[in-house]
C-alpha cells in the first residue's frame, strides 16, 4: 500500500470482515523539514492547506525553480502531524482477534482547525466509509494539553490510543546509528508503510511459515517439546542451517518482485547475496579503512533506498538524449531569458545533484536552471536542500 500525504485510503478498509469499527485523530511533533517525493512530483513538508475540513493532496507542485521559491517563501513549514485511524472491533467467529489500526492518512498541519473544520472531516469521512460498507460507530480527537480529567484517569477508554500507538512504532524504527529519534513527515509515511505491510503478514493467516515476536502477555501457552526431539547442538551443520534458511526465505518470496531484483543484481544463489551484502555493509559503513583507497560503488540497494531516488544521470548518454528528446535550450524553445539563473564561482559540484544531462524519463524531478550561462538540471531535493541551508 502506497501512502501518500493528505490522501485518505478508504479502500484498505474493505479487508476486515466485521464492518465496524473507531476513528481517532491526533497529531504529533514532526521535525520541520521539506522534502521532495518522486512518486507524485510533489513537495512534502508544507503545512497542508485544508478546504472544507478536507485537506489539499499533491498541492505544493512546482515546475521551475522561480515557481519552488515562491512556495517556499510564502508557506510554513508544518511543525506537526495529523493522522487518522481506523480501529476495526472483533467478529462473533473470532472474538479476540483484534486487527491491527490502519492508517487512513497523514499530512503536516500548524494545529489552526476549527471546530467546523472538524466536524466536517468526521462527515466526510463517515460518509466514504459507508460507500465501502464500513460504518463508523464513534469518532476521538484530542486537543493538546487539554484532556479532561476522566481521559487522564481511564486513557485506556479513549480512542486516541491507536495514534500515540503507531507515533511510538514509528519513531522506533530510527535507525541503530542515528541520534534523531523523532522524524519527519516524510520519513514518518515511509516507516508506516513498512509497518502495514508487516501488519499484513502478521494477520495474514495463510502465511504459516511466518513468526514474529509477541509480548508475554499476548502469548498463548505451548507444551514445550521433549528433550529427545531436540537436535544436539554439538553436531548441527551450520552451514546446512543457513542454506535451508536461505531456501526457506526464497520460497516465501517467490510471489513478489524480490527475485526479479535478485536476477538483475546476477544474484543467483547464497554466496552471490553474501557477498554484495558484504559490499553493501563495506560502502555504507561509517568504519573507514584509510589503510587503501577505495571506490565508490553506484549500485543502488535493489532500489530500495529510503529516499526513492531515481536511477538517473551519470550513464545517459548524451548523443541518445539529443536524439530522442533534445532536452536543451534550443530544442525546447526556451530563451536565456526565460531561464532560473543562478551564478556562482564553482565550477564543480560534487554532493549536489546538478547535471548537464538527464534521462528523459525523469524529466519532472529536475528544474531546470542556468548557471554560469551553462544549462544545467538540478533535482528537485536538492533544491529543498538549498533552499534550508541559505
Amino acid at each position: 500500500m502506497t501512502l501518500t500525504e493528505a490522501e485518505f485510503k478508504f479502500d484498505s478498509l474493505q479487508k476486515f470482515q466485521s464492518g465496524f469499527g473507531f476513528c481517532s485523530e491526533d497529531t504529533t511533533g514532526v521535525i520541520p523539514k521539506v522534502e521532495y517525493d518522486s512518486s507524485t512530483n510533489s513537495f512534502i513538508g508544507f503545512t497542508t492547506p485544508i478546504v472544507d475540513g478536507i485537506p489539499l493532496t499533491k498541492h505544493y507542485q512546482a515546475d521551475t525553480f522561480d515557481d519552488f521559491k515562491i512556495i517556499y517563501s510564502t508557506n510554513e513549514t508544518a511543525p506537526l502531524l495529523n493522522v487518522h485511524l481506523f480501529q476495526s472491533i472483533s467478529t462473533e467467529d473470532d472474538p479476540t482477534n483484534f486487527p491491527k489500526p490502519v492508517l487512513l492518512s497523514a499530512y503536516g498541519v500548524d494545529n489552526k482547525f476549527t471546530a467546523m473544520d472538524i466536524l466536517r472531516r468526521w462527515m466526510h469521512i463517515f460518509e466514504r466509509c459507508l460507500d465501502k460498507d464500513v460504518r463508523i460507530i464513534g469518532f476521538s480527537t484530542v486537543k493538546q494539553q487539554h484532556l479532561p480529567k476522566q481521559a487522564l484517569i481511564n486513557i485506556h477508554l479513549f480512542n486516541s490510543q491507536p495514534c500515540e500507538s503507531l507515533f511510538r512504532d514509528a519513531r522506533s524504527l530510527s535507525s541503530t546509528s542515528s541520534t534523531v529519534v523523532n522524524f519527519t513527515v516524510t520519513d514518518f509515511m515511509r516507516r508506516s508503510q513498512k509497518l502495514s505491510i508487516l501488519n499484513q503478514f502478521k494477520h495474514n493467516h495463510l502465511e504459516k511459515d511466518l513468526s514474529f515476536p509477541i509480548h508475554q502477555k499476548h502469548k498463548r501457552k505451548h507444551p514445550l517439546q521433549s528433550s529427545h526431539q531436540l537436535d544436539n547442538i554439538d553436531t548441527l551443520d551450520i552451514q546446512k542451517l543457513i542454506s535451508n534458511a536461505y531456501d526457506q526465505a526464497l520460497r516465501l518470496v517467490k510471489h513478489s518482485k524480490i527475485l526479479d531484483k535478485l536476477n538483475e543484481h546476477k544474484i543467483n544463489c547464497l554466496n552471490d547475496l553474501s557477498s554484495y551484502i558484504f559490499d553493501m555493509l563495506n560502502k555504507n559503513s561509517r568504519m573507514i579503512n584509510y589503510s587503501f583507497r577505495t571506490e565508490n560503488s553506484t549500485t543502488d540497494e535493489f532500489g530500495l533506498n529510503e529516499e526513492n531516488e531515481d536511477n538517473d544521470v551519470i550513464n545517459y548518454a548524451p548523443d541518445q538524449l539529443i536524439d530522442e528528446i533534445l532536452f536543451d535550450a534550443q530544442s525546447d524553445g526556451v530563451s536565456d531569458d526565460d531561464e532560473n539563473i543562478l551564478n556562482s564561482i564553482k565550477s564543480d559540484f560534487n554532493g549536489i545533484r546538478i547535471v548537464d544531462n538527464i534521462n528523459p524519463a525523469i524529466r519532472k524531478s529536475y528544474f531546470k536552471v542556468k548557471i554560469n550561462d551553462n544549462i544545467k538540471y538540478l533535482h528537485k531535493q536538492s533544491a529543498c536542500w538549498l533552499h534550508r541551508v541559505s
